[in-house]
């Protein structure tokens, strides 16, 4: 199985020239010799001011992968001609920060890296940044292909440092805002040469930075996507997967301190992260304390990983996927859902039951429980005796009846992610340049725009419709990024 590549998405979309500086400069040595283009004190200026060859929007796994292709395909030489930059709206690069839990393991191969399959020779393979930190015959001994959560994630941090050591390209704390078509003045052909990127600090939304590029690929993560029946303004008590780790001292301490006979957190959703979170409460929240995972499914459901239902996850597989209608397409997806969707590696498993198990035992008590066949209906706060609580009111699938009123003190949703908004609001000042309104790709990932749009726009994680499942994982991206760079750079 392979392991998701979701981070969040930028903020809404906007497409407003800027008119104060930007807070940092962005030195650009991807770049020709010109100082960097950053158009940030009045309209004016933008005629006099040369356009960057390729701005990525976010600096996440899939742009990372980018980055080292290039750095891998062309020479410093030839590099040096272009003007390139990576836009990411967090401080510093950042994998999953939220869910690199003690003992975490990969769901992928370490192989399927930066570049191992697209060239295993590239400085950028995993193989190599273990060599360079000392550890490679103290991984051998391990005899495993699936490094831990926190390794892989410092694997990716020493790569995307290595890219701004070697390129410098990378400007951090900036969150795109909008793609748009410059307005006609900056200009002189019939055709739009380029694409408009705005970005506003992270820090500080007020100050915008409008910058033009003729080649720009998207890569705008994802959002944590909560049920319909949470309340949209959350509470301390709540919180989401993605963000858990951040959020776990607090609600340790908070149980800690609990005057409650029993403090007790519910866990919604079935998925790998949902029983990772539930292991790490059962093991850490004190013995007084109770554990539910909450889900519709009748079971906790095992990931597939075997051998030959991995090869859907072959780079080659993506082009008979794509050439497959669109019911063909969803067939497929259906079918091997199970890969991805909503279910947990058998190891994990195993310990869970395991756990459930012992408490059977005289002399335990039961502090994990897991309520299969449970919808959650309605979630509501309420204050009682001088804190908050969080109420469940919960349905059973396949015996229905009245709703079970359960009262946490905490609740964590492991509910997934969603990538549909941040495209639709960071493409909103393109409408009229999509075909149809939609977002149409083709086999190499490249949008389709109109006739008279001579810029060109690829899109990164969100074609999992029409490229399949591989689309939002870690599994391609080597030889994704080196597809890309080739058409970008005519290869």
């Amino acid at each position: 199985m392979a392991t998701s590549d979701l981070r969040d998405g930028a903020a809404s979309s906007t497409s407003e020239t800027p008119t104060s500086p930007p807070s940092t400069s962005v030195s650009d040595s991807c770049s020709s010799a010109s100082s960097p283009v950053d158009l940030t004190s009045s309209e004016s200026e933008l005629p006099g001011l040369a356009p960057y060859d390729l701005i990525v929007v976010g600096f996440g796994p899939a742009s990372v992968s980018i980055a080292i292709a290039i750095l891998d395909t062309l020479s410093p030489e030839s590099r040096h001609t272009y003007r390139m930059l990576f836009i990411e709206k967090q401080s510093e690069f950042t994998w999953h920060g939220g869910m690199l839990l003690p003992h975490a393991r990969m769901q992928i191969s370490f192989i399927k890296d930066f570049a191992t399959m697209r060239d295993p020779t590239s400085k950028f393979t995993f193989m190599n940044y273990l060599h360079a930190k000392g550890r490679l015959l103290d991984f051998v001994n391990l005899g495993t292909f699936y490094p831990l959560r926190e390794e892989y994630e410092d694997y990716m941090r020493w790569c995307a440092d290595l890219v701004q050591q070697e390129a410098q390209c990378v400007v951090y704390g900036e969150t795109v805002t909008g793609l748009s078509a410059p307005a006609q003045e900056y200009f002189n052909t019939d055709k739009i040469p380029h694409l408009a990127v705005t970005s506003a600090r992270t820090s500080d939304q007020s100050r915008r930075t409008t910058r033009l590029a003729r080649n720009v690929v998207l890569c705008p993560g994802a959002r944590p996507q909560f049920p319909a029946c949470f309340p949209r303004e959350l509470t301390s008590r709540i919180c989401h997967s993605a963000e858990f780790l951040y959020r776990s001292a607090a609600l340790l301490s908070l149980a800690s301190q609990s005057s409650a006979a029993s403090f007790s957190v519910a866990v919604v959703g079935a998925g790998q992260s949902a029983a990772e979170i539930a292991q790490y409460l059962h093991a850490n929240l004190p013995l007084g304390s109770h554990i539910d995972m909450i889900f519709p499914a009748l079971a906790l459901r095992p990931s597939d990983d075997s051998p030959f239902v991995n090869e859907i996850f072959n780079p080659e597989a993506v082009d008979g996927i794509y050439s497959l209608p669109d019911d063909r397409r969803r067939e497929m997806f259906e079918e091997h859902k199970a890969t991805n969707y909503s279910v947990v590696r058998s190891d994990l498993l195993g310990t869970l039951y395991a756990t459930v198990y012992a408490q059977k035992l005289p002399g335990h008590t039961t502090r994990l429980r897991i309520k299969n066949s449970q919808c959650v209906e309605e979630v509501e706060v309420i204050g009682k005796q001088g804190c908050e609580k969080v109420i469940l009111k919960l349905r059973d699938r396949y015996h229905p009846g009245p709703l079970e009123t359960a009262e946490y003190d905490f609740v964590v949703a492991a509910t997934g992610y969603d990538k549909s908004a941040i495209v639709t609001e960071l493409l909103s000042g393109l409408k009229r340049y999509l075909s149809a309104n939609e977002v149409v790709v083709d086999r190499g990932y490249r949008a389709k725009l109109d006739a008279n749009v001579e810029a060109r726009l690829w899109m990164q994680g969100c074609n999992e419709a029409t490229h399949g499942l591989s689309d939002t994982l870690l599994s391609i991206m080597a030889v994704r990024g080196k597809e890309i760079v080739d058409q970008i750079f005519n290869k």
